[in-house]
Order: C-alpha cells, then sequence, then structure tokens
C-alpha cells in the first residue's frame, strides 16, 4: 500500500479528525500565524482542530498533504490545496511563496523529517514564522519507558490489540527539534509546551503500577498533577512540544 492511499483510509476512518480549538487554544499555540496573508499548512489533514480560525485569521490558507481525502476537505472549506511529493516532500510552489506556516503533528511520520522542513524554508518568505508541533521522546514517562522496556511511544491505533502498528517512525526531544530546525536554515528556535503532561504518567509505562496513573487522571485535582512543570521544562515535562522559529531575513 502506498503512503497517499494509507492516509486515505486513515482520514476516512473519522478517528483523527479531532475537535476545533477555541480562541484561547488556537492564540497559544498558532498565535504567531495570526494576520501574516498566506499561510501554508504542510501535513495538514482533514484540518478539524484549527483550519477554521486559521482560515479566518488570514489573506489565503493552502493546505498541503499526500492524502488526496485531506486536501479536498481543504477545498471543500474554500481553501487552496497542494500535493506533496511522496518521494522528495516536495510541493509545487515557488520560492517565498508564504507569509507563514504550521507543520502540526506530522514530522514524527516522515521518512525525511529535515528534506521536509527544508522544503518549508524554501517556501516561505525571509522572515516568515514556522510553528511545529511533535510528541515529546524527551517527555519523563517516555524516558522510562525506554530506559525499563527499550520502548518507543510509537502511539499504535489499537495499543491492546496489536501494539506494533504505531504510526510514529520519527522521534523528537526538544534538542533534536531544535537541530533539525536550524539543520533546515531556520532560527530564532524556541521550544515551549503544546500539550502538557502530568507527574503521575510515570506510572503509565510501568506495568502494573500503571494503574496509579489511572487513579490519578480520575480523582486527583489538577493541582495534583503539577502540569506547571511543562510549561518550565518542557523537554522533560511537555508531553508533547512545540517549536516557532523563523526564516533568515
Amino acid at each position: 500500500m502506498s503512503d497517499s492511499r494509507f492516509y486515505d483510509d486513515y482520514w476516512k476512518s473519522g478517528q483523527h479528525a479531532g475537535m476545533l480549538w477555541d480562541q484561547q487554544r488556537f492564540q497559544e499555540v498558532l498565535g504567531p500565524l495570526v494576520g501574516r496573508g498566506s499561510i501554508l499548512d504542510y501535513g495538514c489533514g482533514v484540518g478539524q482542530k484549527y483550519r477554521k480560525p486559521l482560515m479566518a485569521a488570514n489573506d489565503s490558507y493552502t493546505g498541503a498533504d499526500v492524502s488526496e481525502v485531506a486536501l479536498s476537505t481543504v477545498r471543500d472549506m474554500g481553501g487552496q490545496s497542494l500535493k506533496i511529493d511522496i518521494q522528495t516532500s516536495g510541493i509545487a510552489a515557488e520560492v517565498e511563496s508564504f507569509d507563514g506556516a504550521v507543520c502540526s503533528e506530522v514530522f514524527e511520520h516522515l521518512f525525511d523529517p529535515l528534506m521536509a522542513a527544508r522544503e518549508i524554508n524554501r517556501v516561505l518568505k525571509p522572515g516568515a514564522p514556522f510553528v511545529v508541533t511533535v510528541p515529546n521522546f524527551g517527555y519523563h514517562a517516555w524516558r522510562i519507558q525506554a530506559l525499563l522496556r527499550a520502548r518507543v511511544p510509537d502511539e499504535p491505533e489499537d495499543p491492546a490489540g496489536n501494539p506494533f502498528n504505531g504510526v510514529h517512525i520519527r522521534y523528537f526531544s526538544a534538542w533534536t527539534l531544535a537541530r533539525m530546525l536550524k539543520m533546515a536554515g531556520f532560527e530564532n528556535i524556541t521550544i515551549d509546551s503544546y500539550i502538557r503532561g502530568s507527574v503521575w504518567d510515570v506510572f503509565r509505562v510501568v506495568g502494573p503500577l500503571s494503574c496509579l496513573t489511572s487513579f490519578a487522571n480520575r480523582f486527583l485535582p489538577g493541582i495534583c498533577h503539577l502540569r506547571f512543570l511543562s510549561n518550565v521544562f518542557p523537554g522533560v515535562f511537555a508531553e508533547r512540544i512545540r517549536a516557532v522559529c523563523n526564516k533568515p531575513e
């Protein structure tokens, strides 16, 4: 099965659409892209979380993806669409075409994320912002899992029935994400929290003790999860991380 066919089926399943962000969440994550002009959403998927507010906040929106199912949702909403070449990560856009770009929860799915990041750099105008989100392999729970079980967080869709079919094939920490973006030509790279974690997640990957994580999530008040640590030390306590950077002037 080709990658494009795989992701056509992936989006057709309806399991991965996500919920529309409220305005506060949109500003927290994609604030740097508000009012920029022309925006590229690289690996846009079906875009249910943030596409509408991102369209409303800018003059034009272009979604790029390998999946025709994903691209058809872009066109249905009035956006422009570009097919990503699976072999080269390229898109049919001129150099310096866009005023900003987002690539959310995509790099972990790619065979060569650096090649994709360089393509995004190519089509951005000088000084344009780029917002990236990825799962954080440096998250404290995943560090423990790697140490005790030599496993990586590939996030299979059916962990109980088939724990070996996760769609994540690349893994980033705060350091490796920043390094990749620098190699791709970006500057002013900052890393912060995209999805905050709980200190109780440390038990999630320790066999029978995982019940402590479930108990904490159900019964302990928010303050007991110490989620503020995700903002202080995102490289260790953020389950997912966000990078904001710019193409050099």
